[in-house]
């Protein structure tokens, strides 16, 4: 080998170490303007850091106002279903027609004349002081509807029912007291609205609460029917009706819905309202205790979600403590 071509070897030889050199503090310099840009941002609130990996999962609880409109466009009754995914259960609230608002005095019924059921939803807000997530109304047809998918209810009468209807006699009434009667979608309507019970519109409203009770129950022990049926009783609900309740509020609710059908709980639980009837039934008022009543309930479902969620939250940090000890065991042995 000639001088020359072994003083090109050892000068390569030589720049190898100063290369490596200038690559290593190359790569450090850029660390260093890394982190510093980081911090940079975290401090000008430009990036956040990651809150939400031991975050817990807030499952939404729903209030929707489900209102019976007549054939003559009249406002008859009203239920707010109160769906609490949480604990698997359903508060069901029967509400009469005839109920005045707090904001101006109306009854919902001349409420829903001129305001319709966004009015409704907004007295009804502010009478009871709970948040209205949806609302739709529901012809007779509908209503019936829906009641005849799981066939009607069981019902014990406890007085005697009779009532002779001016129209046909599929509409007459007829139960004797104690009497275990099945009644179909519009028997249970028409015991919604006919004058036969002794304490007037609030046995009316009474018999609402408990007949809904037990279609919701009734839906949940039948409940591959429910799941096959949930978007039809979304189409009949909202097919023609005074409604804010969009496809996406629906499988929202649907998604909750499904997942408590497979606890196998019957869910609903009725809580009559309260108050005083105005003369010959034409009003009707909440009492305060009942609207305080109603709250504390839904807050008591609330206390009792938040509290098995940090449950939870408490159980799944012990557990990775104890795992984490467990590994520091392992590694040392």
């Amino acid at each position: 080998m000639s001088s020359a071509a072994k003083k090109r070897k050892r000068k390569r030889k030589s720049q190898a170490p100063v290369a490596l050199v200038y690559v290593v503090t190359v790569l450090i310099f850029m660390a260093l303007i890394s982190m510093l840009a980081v911090y940079l941002l975290k401090s000008f609130g430009l990036l956040k850091e990651d809150e939400d990996k031991d975050a817990v999962v807030t499952v939404q609880t729903f209030n929707d106002l489900f209102a019976r409109v007549n054939s003559k466009g009249v406002l008859s009754d009203m239920t707010l279903i109160r769906i609490d995914p949480t604990d698997d259960s359903i508060l069901v609230v029967p509400i009469s027609a005839m109920t005045v608002s707090k904001t101006n005095n109306m009854t919902m019924r001349d409420i829903f004349s001129n305001q319709r059921m966004e009015g409704v939803k907004n007295a009804v807000e502010g009478t009871l002081e709970l948040n209205i997530d949806n609302y739709a109304t529901l012809s007779n047809d509908s209503f019936e509807r829906v009641c005849d998918i799981y066939g009607g209810i069981t019902y014990k009468a406890p007085e005697e029912l009779y009532y002779l209807s001016k129209d046909n006699n599929e509409n007459d009434i007829s139960i004797q007291k104690g009497e275990l009667a099945s009644l179909g979608g519009r028997q249970i309507r028409l015991l919604t609205q006919y004058p036969v019970f002794s304490n007037g519109k609030q046995g009316n409203n009474e018999f609402l609460g408990e007949a809904m009770e037990s279609l919701i129950n009734s839906m949940f022990q039948q409940d591959y029917i429910t799941k096959d049926n949930l978007d039809n009783i979304y189409s009949i609900i909202t097919t023609n009706s005074d409604t804010d309740m969009n496809m996406e509020d629906f499988k929202l609710q649907k998604s909750y819905i499904k997942d408590m059908l497979s606890s196998k709980k019957t869910p609903a639980e009725k809580l009559i309202p309260r108050g005083t009837w105005g003369e010959k039934d034409s009003t009707f008022v909440f009492s305060d205790d009942f609207i305080t009543e109603l709250k504390e309930k839904a807050a008591e479902i609330a206390d009792e979600s938040e509290a098995s969620s940090a449950a939870e939250g408490v159980t799944q940090t012990q557990a990775e403590a104890k795992n984490t000890e467990a590994e520091t065991k392992t590694a040392e042995q």
